[in-house]
């Protein structure tokens, strides 16, 4: 695997037809704003109930770009589905982002999110450019960045569904203690009714449970711990987010180098009794032997998801 220490070097030089002026941009003509940032949504997807998870992703950045190995160095930034580019505008006006790639697979919108850019079009004092738009599919992107070790710091993916292979291909193009953002949408899978859609995409089998919203980040988490994990890595959870608008099930986690020596430490079960309610956890060495107080019996078919508990990653064990 490519070290995460390569040098970045996608905002000096661009080919076609990622070259800047290449299309004149539309003018602003229904400005909106967002915690003091003008913008304009076009024809772009945009909810201002959003905004909290966006806020949340800017100090992060915020505080990332800080406390770095090296604060010196460019600080990169990339949003994978951009919309109308506001979060990629936030990144450069609020979180300090030397350099934002902001992608979006509708090449229709891309008037909108040059026109919202292009404030930042004037070059700093050495020359470089300060951002780039792009209309590619998100595994194509991230997959090029990774070939051509082009490594960022933060790197934000607000997919649709449970669009779990991104996280993967995020990862490798993420640099080592950078932070990745991710999302889902994947309520039924969180409430218990897409087992299968869940289990292939995040290795979780969920029951309908009290607290399905809990369930849905932890699901998200674990995916990435798996996806991470398979890649020779392990995650560190930075916050998770859960918004009732949709829903919205986010997460950001930083990337660590290297396994985890005992994974076993931290993830786990927990297994919930719908007789009496109580919720408990066991670990690997406990399978077959899991029951609970209420009843003297052992535990039947067992479903999980993934959790966050106290900065620990388990699996969530559901049983009758």
């Amino acid at each position: 695997m490519a070290s995460a220490s390569a040098t970045v070097s996608i905002h000096r030089t661009f080919s076609p037809p990622f070259q800047p002026g290449w299309r004149a941009p539309l003018p602003l003509r229904c400005t909106h704003s967002e915690r003091g940032v003008s913008f304009e949504p076009g024809s772009a997807f945009y909810r201002s109930d959003s905004a909290p998870g966006r806020d949340l992703v800017i100090l992060a950045a915020t505080l990332h770009r800080q406390r770095r190995l090296d604060p010196s160095s460019p600080f990169l930034c990339l949003d994978v589905m951009c919309g109308s580019g506001i979060r990629a505008l936030r990144y450069l006006a609020q979180a300090g982002a030397d350099f934002v790639w902001a992608n979006d697979a509708s090449d229709a919108l891309r008037p909108v999110v040059v026109g919202n850019l292009s404030r930042f079009e004037l070059a700093p004092s050495d020359g470089q450019r300060r951002w780039v738009v792009s209309h590619l599919d998100a595994t194509r992107l991230l997959a090029e960045r990774y070939l051509r070790r082009e490594y960022f710091d933060v790197i934000d993916v607000d997919s649709f569904g449970s669009e779990a292979e991104y996280i993967r291909a995020a990862f490798l193009s993420l640099k080592i203690g950078g932070l990745a953002y991710l999302t889902s949408t994947d309520w039924r899978s969180a409430r218990g009714y897409g087992g299968k859609c869940s289990l292939s995409s995040y290795g979780a089998y969920i029951r309908p449970v009290p607290y399905p919203n809990e369930i849905g980040l932890r699901m998200l988490i674990g995916g990435a711990a798996r996806e991470a994990a398979m890649l020779g890595f392990h995650i560190k959870p930075v916050f998770s987010y859960y918004a009732s608008h949709g829903p919205i099930y986010r997460a950001m986690v930083q990337l660590c180098h290297g396994k985890e020596d005992d994974i076993s430490n931290y993830y786990g079960f927990i297994c919930h009794c719908k007789s009496c309610g109580q919720t408990q956890t066991f670990g690997f060495d406990e399978l077959g032997q899991i029951s609970c107080g209420c009843a003297d019996r052992a535990v039947g078919t067992l479903n999980h998801a993934a959790l966050v508990n106290n900065n620990k990653i388990v699996i969530v064990k559901l049983y009758d």
